[in-house]
């Protein structure tokens, strides 16, 4: 049967009812869908070598014949060993699998197989499981690089990986977007070639290759989509917010701190946007503890004064939550809050259709929501100002969104914690005028920062307690180990248990997970920040915007698993108050360049200074054994392929230079226009 891109996953071999169900858990409906599931990282088994070759520490391919298959149960009770012996003409190794009985049924002596693992010499020389091939059909799990996906369900590694084989014919269906021109001239790959690489690439010269193509891709179309916006938005006009000096001087004065020159700086701007008679579209950038919502507040102040309407937009529901009670303390005035699980004015909870309601009438004049105001019935026509939390989490298409309203458009500020040199900002943020915030509040400690290292945990999880028993809270972070998730959610209640049947067991905690319920999430938060849980055991989910200025250590497991940035968003999440703050580092292996980037976080606290350091360190990322992170809305992209950024841009400043309405270009305004409508609102 032939596969084609708009086939259904039951086309493909292999694929049963149950794999079926699991591949739509991950949203894959079609071969198409499935292309574009790409590994997080890669094993190399491409090197291939000899039984009797082999050395201690080689990832390597054995191709021989199974001389010998015997089990033994392990010294620990349940397990049970296999051990097997490879031959080929150069001399014989021994294989072990752990806990696989049922290779007893499957292999048989005499077998001729391709295996392929880790060389160890703990039991003497010999493959520690390794990924098992018929030699008849090898190429596919051994024998090359294999790429590494994130599972679910039942889902098996070598099911995906048989079936992403079977669908890769496909890709050839797909038309080249991107100018011929382009490609040949920065020598990449057709995009079916790269597709096909970037799933099974025979070198790692061709994976690169791939990986760059691709990038450049999401980068090229990111630049263009930015383009269509900005041409949209300056032929858009919005109504100017009178500047009134002696309001805004007052309510300065009247906040229960004072702002940083930064913070006067940004303010400024904004109000000088505001009263221009064409919409604001201004990037507020802060490092994180550095007072942007203060900032963001004097816009909303600004603009409430002169009767107008203010929407706020957070990328979660605990943040969400939090701004809204930040805003109503300062603005003293009630603001809304609209998510898909909660619905309030004020402190008093109501009726989402009610509140829906009122906020299009113009009763409640500020609204504090997540993306599910952007996809309810909320009218924003005339909502004058819309302040982006976490801007990168919605990206240029939501932003597109905004515009699309009848009559005046809304000034737009956005705001992100990702610190990010200026010129790689204006590169990624091709539309946005740009505010940093660079200095921190007044009486702000820097957060003592520590890598801890196995020998000295027992004395830092008595620091731990010793402070809870002063009255301070803290956090304790678990990395998600592969996008699946299941192995990020184990981890957090393995530690959780650890912890309470060890150096903690005396103290009130709780765990934190994205598979909770956004109602579970919130009770826990709340019951942290009322300080009835001291210690709080939770995924990444925290990395974003929860504040709760009596937590005072954050402890991050495994913390080489992240990058400087997040490990920077994480640490701030203490040190918001005028207590000492200690964050822990605990790497669970340390290399060269991973020891590097955690005695970064040592040295120092300038969110800045520790991007530019990431990417002095990091480069373009290492495929091998590292996930991928991508940057803003792209799946390969990261914020270290400045190069590749400049470059996309470049390339489309001078293909709209040559084409501005792209009439020349069919397939790039298709693929504009299918970008727009597949804006996903979460």
């Amino acid at each position: 049967m032939a596969i084609h891109l708009t086939s259904p996953l039951s086309d493909l071999p292999g694929i049963g009812q149950k794999a079926l169900v699991d591949l739509r858990a991950l949203g894959m409906r079609s071969v198409r869908d499935l292309l574009w599931y790409l590994p997080f990282r890669y094993d190399d088994f491409s090197r291939i070598c000899g039984a009797g070759q082999v050395k201690a520490g080689d990832t390597v391919t054995v191709m021989g014949t199974l001389q010998s298959l015997t089990s033994r149960p392990a010294k620990k009770r349940g397990l049970k060993i296999i051990e097997g012996m490879i031959a080929d003409e150069t001399g014989k190794l021994s294989v072990i699998w752990f806990n696989q009985s049922y290779l007893e049924k499957s292999l048989s002596v005499g077998m001729k197989l391709s295996l392929a693992g880790r060389v160890d010499n703990r039991m003497g020389l010999s493959l520690l499981n390794p990924v098992i091939e018929r030699s008849a059909h090898t190429g596919t799990h051994t024998g090359r690089i294999v790429p590494i996906y994130g599972l679910t369900g039942t889902l098996t590694m070598r099911r995906l990986r048989d079936g992403m084989k079977a669908a890769l014919p496909a890709a050839d269906e797909y038309s080249d977007w991107v100018p011929a021109k382009i490609i040949e001239s920065e020598g990449y790959p057709s995009l079916a070639q790269a597709l096909r690489d970037i799933h099974f690439p025979s070198s790692k010269q061709d994976l690169e290759s791939a990986i760059s193509r691709l990038k450049f891709d999401e980068l090229f179309l990111h630049q263009l989509l930015f383009a269509r916006v900005r041409s949209e938005r300056s032929q858009k006009s919005a109504l100017p917010i009178p500047f009134d000096e002696s309001f805004l001087k007052a309510f300065v004065q009247s906040l229960p701190f004072n702002l940083t020159i930064a913070q006067r700086k940004a303010i400024w701007e904004i109000v000088q946007d505001l009263e221009k008679d064409h919409p604001m579209n201004r990037l507020l950038e802060g490092d994180v503890g550095s007072g942007k919502t203060v900032v963001a507040a004097a816009a909303a102040a600004s603009v409430l004064h002169a009767g107008e309407r203010v929407v706020y937009l957070a990328p979660t529901e605990i943040l969400a939550s939090q701004q809204q009670a930040a805003l109503m303390r300062l603005l003293n005035e009630p603001v809304g809050l609209l998510t898909r699980t909660q619905h309030k004015v004020g402190m008093e909870p109501i009726a989402k259709e009610t509140l829906i309601s009122q906020i299009n009438m113009g009763q409640v004049k500020c609204v504090v929501g997540t993306h599910a105001l952007l996809q309810d019935q909320v009218n924003f026509s005339d909502v004058r100002l819309v302040i982006v939390d976490e801007q990168h989490r919605f990206g240029v298409e939501q932003r597109h969104a905004l515009l699309q309203t009848e009559g005046l458009a809304p000034h737009l500020l956005s705001m992100t914690a990702t610190p990010i040199p200026r010129s790689l900002a204006l590169t990624i943020y091709g539309d946005l005028d740009l505010s940093i915030l660079n200095q921190m509040p007044e009486g702000r400690k820097p957060v003592a920062t520590a890598v801890v290292l196995e020998s000295q945990r027992r004395g830092m999880w008595s620091h731990v307690h010793e402070q809870i028993k002063q009255g301070q809270q803290v956090f304790v972070v678990c990395p998600l180990i592969d996008p699946s998730d299941t192995l990020g959610v184990k981890s957090v209640t393995e530690v959780a248990k650890e912890l309470k049947n060890g150096p903690l067991k005396t103290v009130s905690s709780a765990t934190l997970h994205g598979r909770l319920k956004s109602d579970e999430k919130e009770k826990i938060i709340t019951a942290f920040r009322d300080g009835e849980i001291d210690l709080l055991v939770s995924t990444t989910v925290v990395e974003v915007g929860v504040d709760i200025p009596n937590a005072n250590v954050m402890v991050i497991i495994g913390a080489e698993r992240f990058g400087l940035a997040q490990l920077h968003q994480l640490r701030g999440r203490v040190g918001r108050s005028d207590i000492q703050s200690y964050c822990y580092l605990l790497p669970e292996q340390l290399s060269g360049t991973t020891e590097m980037r955690l005695r970064a976080m040592e040295q120092t606290t300038d969110g800045f200074k520790l991007a530019q350091k990431d990417l002095e360190l990091r480069g373009a990322g290492n495929v091998f054994g590292n996930a991928q992170s991508g940057f803003p809305d792209f799946q390969l992209a990261t914020i270290q392929d400045t190069d590749i950024m400049k470059k996309a841009r470049d390339k489309a400043d001078e293909l709209l230079g040559e084409d501005p309405s792209l009439k020349q270009h069919s397939l790039i305004l298709e693929k504009i226009d299918r970008s727009f409508e597949e804006v996903h609102l979460e």
